[in-house]
């Protein structure tokens, strides 16, 4: 690696790569993005002219195999995030991964003994953490302003599957996603649960629903099958004795991204929510024994460095572990944790029955 910079390589240059990904190397002053590779050619290409990259390809094997890349970056549907990651760490490059990491409970952990063998910085782009309102809240549970925690009410509701015109994507087939909502927006608010309270979930019982079982095909001819839940909840347990409640659907009429997650302890409370970024509502003390809840400001040590939403955070993060050889957070111990969690969702919802975690 040069000692002044990281050389990138992206994998997966669609929406929230060309959005967020590039966009944060690029913003970076010691990160370059060297090549970029994707299925379809002209969608890299155009990507690598945006971006100022110099190799182009849709084999994502040559790139990884690369000497001028230092890590490499996956943005793809997640079928293919363990494939990729394990052929960048063998071909010792440091990874970081959209989420959720893999397909499995299994695949992640096979992801972590590949990099511990190479000593491989890895990462799991959770975006919501670099939010400055969830920085804040995170802060404040960590040093214990609101006490022992009873209840974690998480919630992520989306609305644009409503339609049953809306069409099929890779995202509700089976066998490109794993999962449905679960996995796409759930993981998000287990992530955010998980970092707020410190706390592991050690067992769930569910219940996931397809609303909308054929959608028109890309092409407008036919229709095909959508073999992945519209809708997700369950009850959770925390390791510190708290009880979760998590809803997430894509099929919430008239909601865009609405993020929301309350915590309450047993000296105060807090709420989190996507849509502010400037104020959390909060009660402690003497608000928290009249049974008032209070909006209070974010402090400005807690705007990330995008200014904005926070979106690039991890994107820095990840050069920054790489440059200053420390372990990133998230990284991939933290995806195999919130694996295990979907996978528990997924065996619950079969059959109705509690799931307990970790798995043997």
């Amino acid at each position: 690696m040069s000692s002044s910079e990281v050389r990138i390589g992206v994998v997966g240059t669609g929406g929230f790569a060309n959005q967020v990904h590039m966009p944060g190397y690029h913003a970076h002053p010691r990160a370059k993005i060297v090549g970029v590779c994707d299925i379809i050619l002209e969608r890299a290409e155009a990507a690598a002219k945006r971006f100022g990259a110099t190799f182009v390809t849709d084999d994502y094997k040559e790139l990884v195999s690369r000497d001028d890349i230092d890590a490499i970056d996956v943005v793809t549907p997640n079928v293919v995030h363990v494939p990729i990651a394990l052929a960048a760490i063998k071909a010792g490059k440091h990874v970081i991964c959209e989420k959720p990491l893999a397909m499995s409970h299994a695949e992640a952990q096979e992801l972590i003994a590949a990099a511990k063998e190479t000593g491989a910085k890895t990462g799991v782009n959770f975006t919501y953490r670099g939010h400055p309102a969830s920085r804040y809240a995170q802060y404040l549970i960590s040093r214990g302003h609101i006490g022992r925690i009873f209840h974690v009410n998480a919630f992520y509701m989306q609305g644009w599957l409503v339609s049953p015109d809306t069409p099929i994507v890779w995202r509700l087939q089976k066998d490109m996603t794993g999962t449905g909502v679960l996995g796409d927006l759930g993981s998000h608010v287990i992530d955010l649960a998980c970092w707020f309270t410190g706390a592991k979930i050690t067992s769930v019982v569910a219940d996931m629903s397809t609303f909308v079982e054929e959608r028109p095909l890309p092409g407008g001819t036919g229709k095909g099958k959508v073999d992945v839940d519209d809708a997700s909840t369950f009850l959770a347990r925390f390791d510190n004795g708290a009880m979760g409640t998590f809803v997430s659907s894509r099929n919430a009429t008239a909601r865009g991204n609405y993020q929301r997650i309350e915590v309450y302890g047993e000296s105060g409370a807090l709420v989190y929510s996507w849509d502010d970024k400037e104020y959390l509502e909060a009660s402690v003390g003497h608000f928290a024994k009249e049974y008032q809840m209070l909006k209070i400001p974010v402090p400005a040590r807690f705007t990330p460095r995008d200014g904005g939403t926070g979106f690039t955070e991890n994107i820095s993060n990840f050069i920054d572990a790489i440059l200053n050889d420390k372990e990133m957070v998230p990284n991939f111990a933290d995806g195999l944790e919130n694996q295990e969690v979907l996978d528990a969702v997924s065996m619950s919802a079969e059959d109705g029955t509690w799931v307990s975690i970790p798995f043997n």
